[in-house]
């Protein structure tokens, strides 16, 4: 005969183990799921370090080349520091033209010579006495001119004098310091 609470521990006994076995199995996937996931992250991060590594190098190597751009620029700046440092001043020339040009002369050519010191202008004036009270305006500014020559003088069309002058000027006027 089969008695009852036989039946029930066995079944009992059938459960528990059926639910330990089961719960072991599942402690067996969890170790396994979780040692995958370590060698995956222990994988990753020899990928991370070795992508670094070569940033690193990237970096030195655009590094080095970001100084020498920066030394080149350096140089540059010296070098246009020393030559503006030499420089004269030419618009002091243009400044004295503009002062000392009457209101019925043009001039319509430019040609300046900074070695000699030296500019030729062309122009256009109403009359040979406007030509010469120019002339005469450029000689009494002793400070600026030495020197003028009429190179050239002759009546157009029109009645008007075409002209080319010479005038030497003092070396002073391409400085940057005004007298």
């Amino acid at each position: 005969m089969i008695n009852l609470s036989d039946f029930f521990k066995n079944k009992d006994s059938l459960l528990v183990n059926t639910v330990f076995y089961f719960s072991c199995a599942i402690l067996i996937v969890i170790i396994f799921g979780y040692l995958a996931l370590e060698v995956k992250v222990y994988i990753q991060n020899q990928g991370i370090d070795e992508i670094n590594k070569r940033m690193v190098g990237y970096s030195l190597y655009q590094q080095r080349i970001d100084e020498n751009s920066i030394i080149d620029y350096k140089k540059k700046i010296d070098d246009f520091s020393l030559i503006i440092k030499n420089h004269k001043v030419s618009s002091n020339v243009f400044n004295f033209i503009e002062e000392n040009t009457m209101s019925n002369v043009w001039f319509s050519n430019f040609d300046m010579s900074q070695s000699t010191y030296e500019i030729k202008l062309s122009g256009e004036a109403e009359n040979i006495e406007t030509l010469s009270d120019q002339i005469q305006t450029f000689e009494n500014n002793k400070d600026n001119v030495k020197n003028i020559n009429v190179l050239n003088s002759r009546v157009d069309a029109n009645g008007k004098i075409r002209f080319l002058l010479s005038i030497s000027l003092n070396p002073e006027i391409y400085s940057y310091i005004k007298k």
